[in-house]
C-alpha cells in the first residue's frame, strides 16, 4: 500500500529568530518553512564591557562592525531586538514584537 506525502506551501511568518552562525534574523512559518526574505528592517542593541551599541539594519544581516563586535565579546551577551518590521506573504509589511536573544559561551553552556 502506497501513500502520498503531502508538503504544506510557506504560510505566515509564525516565529523570528537569530541565526547566530550567519548573523542574521530569519523568520518561520508555522510549518517549520524557513523564509530568508522575511525580514524587512530591525534595530539591534548590546552592550558589550559596559558599552552600549546601537545599529539600525536594512534586510536581515547584521553589518559587518557588529558582526565582529558580537563575535569578539568574551561572556555571553544578550543581544535586544526592536522595530522589527517583517515582510508577510503577499507582501505587506508588519511590525514584530521586540525580543532579546542571548548568545555567547556563558548562555550556551547553561542549556
Amino acid at each position: 500500500m502506497r501513500g502520498t506525502i503531502k508538503v504544506k506551501k510557506g504560510g505566515k511568518i509564525f516565529n523570528v529568530f537569530f541565526d547566530n552562525v550567519n548573523n542574521r534574523l530569519v523568520g518561520k512559518d508555522y510549518y517549520g518553512n524557513i523564509l530568508d526574505s522575511a525580514i524587512v528592517s530591525f534595530d539591534i542593541k548590546v552592550t558589550i564591557k559596559g558599552i552600549e551599541i546601537k545599529e539600525s539594519v536594512t534586510g536581515s544581516t547584521l553589518s559587518g562592525t557588529m558582526q565582529n563586535r558580537i563575535n569578539r565579546a568574551d561572556n555571553g551577551t544578550t543581544l535586544f531586538f526592536t522595530n522589527v518590521i517583517v515582510k508577510e506573504k503577499k507582501g505587506k509589511p508588519s511590525d514584530w514584537p521586540n525580543f532579546i536573544t542571548k548568545i555567547g559561551f556563558v548562555f550556551e553552556k547553561e542549556e
